[in-house]
């Protein structure tokens, strides 16, 4: 039977049935327009073989809409020695499972992308009052009237430090720095506005933002927003196939390129310890944050160097909890400083090392203390970074304590 005509005569005998029925029948049509919707995409999506490290892709036969999906694994693991107590602890586990789903609706000029999570450290709200449910990290829509200009609409990366920029799979070390972590605008959900101007054989590129300022969990609606900037220089040209989202010089840049990069950012009324990541502050209190920093990247010869300096200024101090006056928390405000280099020692193979450190405001410093990280690691890239095997030895220090971590890595991406 012709299945419109099946659809038609379901509808028919809806109306004189009891509502278990409907709901029965009901998804008999869903089931059946599933079914056409599939039947119809199968007719007009091509497909193609997958890439290894850029997934695979479909493409309509007019072309008006694509689809690529991709997707990463990464497992971990870590062993950490607490110097202040001799205790020792080791664990393994998955550290980021993802995927990423991008392409073209319409119009070429129409593009989206969405990436999820599964992983326990890819879904966590670092935030006890809220559902630690949320696998959802990226989904933008981006309309380019043409190639200088974007807009963004949706939840993405604030345009903040150039290390959190750099997507996860294109780590130098194991990790990101303690300044990252401690000092990164991360994610959140609003307007985007992107440019690309090039000046001589030089580029200047721009990324504004207009956000909630709660990051990806529910914003408290209070009003209030955050409103992000950064602009970069490219001096010397842009980097070989958008070198500077890649921390390690995986082309080998036979000329050297650099980009340097200042970041601002005012988040009004914010109710998290970090901006958009932490716990809500104790009392319902609200905070004004301001952000803001420079940093740089430069490569040659693979060889890379990484450096960045940012402070986070806020209006509030220690905030003592009215329910319970033993607890306590307040915004991490202050200064943070990251050097970070690497240098390929044969084809495929790199060390790097990196500085990094934490100095808390003195509104704070009873309870923050200055913090450090030396980092030495070696990475082997069997496919540069969508197959790679990372190993670093740490040394942190947060007051006076101080611990040696040991970490190894194994990231594919398909």
């Amino acid at each position: 039977m012709n299945i419109k005509l099946h659809i038609k005569n379901i509808l028919n005998q809806l109306i004189t049935m009891k509502s278990q029925q409907f709901v029965n029948q009901a998804l008999v049509i869903l089931s059946l327009l599933l079914a056409t919707s599939i039947t119809h995409a199968q007719e007009t999506l091509s497909y193609t073989k997958p890439v290894f490290g850029k997934g695979v892709g479909f493409a309509s036969a007019d072309s008006s809409f694509t689809l690529a999906i991709s997707g990463r694994v990464q497992s971990m693991a870590e062993v950490r020695h607490e110097l202040n107590d001799e205790k020792t602890m080791a664990d393994f586990f998955t550290r980021r499972c993802r995927l990423n789903f991008q392409g073209t609706a319409y119009h070429p000029s129409f593009t989206y992308r969405i990436q999820v999570g599964f992983a326990q450290r890819d879904i966590t709200a670092d935030n006890s009052a809220a559902q630690n449910n949320l696998i959802l990290r990226d989904a933008m829509l981006f309309y380019a009237p043409n190639k200088w200009l974007k807009f963004g609409f949706g939840q993405t990366k604030l345009p903040g430090n150039k290390q959190r920029l750099v997507s996860s799979a294109n780590l130098q070390l194991v990790e990101r720095s303690i300044v990252n972590n401690n000092f990164t605008i991360d994610r959140d959900k609003g307007i985007w506005l992107y440019t690309n101007i090039k000046i001589g054989a030089s580029f200047l590129r721009t990324t504004l933002a207009v956000s909630s300022g709660d990051g990806r969990i529910n914003s408290d609606k209070n009003g209030e927003l955050c409103y992000s900037g950064r602009m970069e220089w490219f001096p010397l040209g842009q980097f070989t196939n958008n070198g500077d989202f890649i921390e390690a010089d995986q082309e080998k840049e036979k000329k050297p390129k650099m980009v340097i990069s200042g970041v601002y950012s005012y988040n009004s009324a914010n109710s998290r310890t970090h901006g958009q990541l932490g716990e809500y502050l104790y009392n319902g209190q609200y905070s004004n944050l301001t952000y803001y920093g420079t940093d740089l990247m430069f490569k040659y010869r693979g060889f890379s160097l990484e450096a960045e300096f940012y402070t986070r200024e806020s209006n509030t101090g220690i905030i003592i909890n009215k329910k319970d006056s033993t607890q306590s928390n307040f915004v991490l405000s202050g200064r943070g400083l990251l050097f970070q280099a690497g240098i390929f020692i044969s084809k495929k193979s790199e060390i790097a090392i990196r500085y990094a450190s934490i100095t808390p405001a003195t509104k704070i410093s009873k309870l923050a203390k200055v913090q450090e990280e030396y980092v030495l690691g070696f990475s082997h890239y069997f496919f540069k970074h969508s197959l790679k095997l990372q190993m670093d030895a740490s040394y942190f220090k947060n007051g006076s304590k101080e611990s040696i971590v040991y970490r190894l890595s194994g990231v594919v991406t398909f």
